[in-house]
């Protein structure tokens, strides 16, 4: 009795989560089922069938060796999200104190109507803190433009940061990075190009990355890969709401760039 009521508690409570991100998402209403939230959706599927299926004894037609290969299966999986949750809770570049050459802010997801979300809002309030400590700083805001976004992240984050005093002579526009590693490709190639000098400059240089506390683990990651030598990190900190979707939706990404990085050795240095 215990069991099925846990079931249904997580069953009721993993739907209206899976409702209040579709509230709160930026993304357009067709979007929904090819997000990530789609997740709590089919667990709260789950933990509702899941009492349904001890009722009519379903569970007694497997055998015990495939019960305990898909706990076993469980346990590793279990495991190795531990493990990579760790390596996101603790970033090793974190200085928010520190002065730098060049400040990069990555974009992470604006309005069908053209507007910054909450949780960049957060990156954008972060990087100009960390801008005024840094007068002479150059930063880069860089994010490309989605297929249902009408315009790019760059184009928006730019008079975003100016509205907290910062300079647009200061700010440098990157407009077509869709993930993390082009906006560390692009950025670089845009400081090149504005500031006359060589990629192994700017990868020599101290660079500050700002980005959601969620985020920092694995950018920085990305950032040593591609030759990056002197990493500071700022990070912003995460709207409630969004904190469980966020972390769960990390974990994947830093497991799949790992695998990535195990089978191909990709992302590689930029020189």
């Amino acid at each position: 009795m215990i069991f099925n009521i846990v079931c249904f508690a997580l069953s009721i409570f993993f739907f209206f989560y899976f409702i209040l991100m579709q509230i709160l998402s930026p993304e357009p209403f067709f979007r929904i089922f090819v997000s990530f939230s789609t997740v709590w959706l089919l667990l709260s599927i789950v933990f509702a069938l899941i009492p349904f299926f001890r009722k009519k004894n379903l569970f007694k037609n497997f055998s015990k060796k495939l019960k305990i290969g898909f706990l076993s299966f469980c346990a590793l999986c279990l495991v190795i999200c531990s493990v990579h949750l760790v390596q996101i809770l603790t970033p090793k570049h974190l200085d928010e104190n520190s002065q730098v050459k060049y400040v990069i802010l990555l974009g992470g997801g604006i309005t069908k109507d053209c507007k910054i979300s909450k949780m960049v809002q957060k990156r954008v309030e972060k990087c100009a803190e960390f801008l005024k400590k840094n007068p002479d700083a150059v930063c880069v805001v860089s994010g490309g433009k989605l297929a249902f976004m009408p315009c790019s992240e760059g184009e928006i984050l730019k008079p975003a940061l100016c509205e907290y005093g910062i300079s647009e002579e200061r700010i440098l526009t990157e407009q077509k990075a869709l993930d993390t590693i082009e906006n560390f490709q692009n950025s670089v190639k845009l400081i090149c190009e504005t500031e006359n000098v060589s990629v192994q400059s700017v990868l020599d240089s101290s660079v500050a990355i700002v980005t959601s506390n969620f985020h920092i683990a694995r950018a920085e990651r990305l950032a040593e890969r591609m030759g990056f030598s002197d990493i500071h990190s700022v990070s912003s900190k995460v709207p409630f709401p969004f904190v469980l979707n966020v972390y769960a939706r990390e974990i994947c990404s830093y497991i799949k760039l790992n695998l990535r990085i195990l089978f191909t050795g990709k992302p590689s240095a930029l020189l």
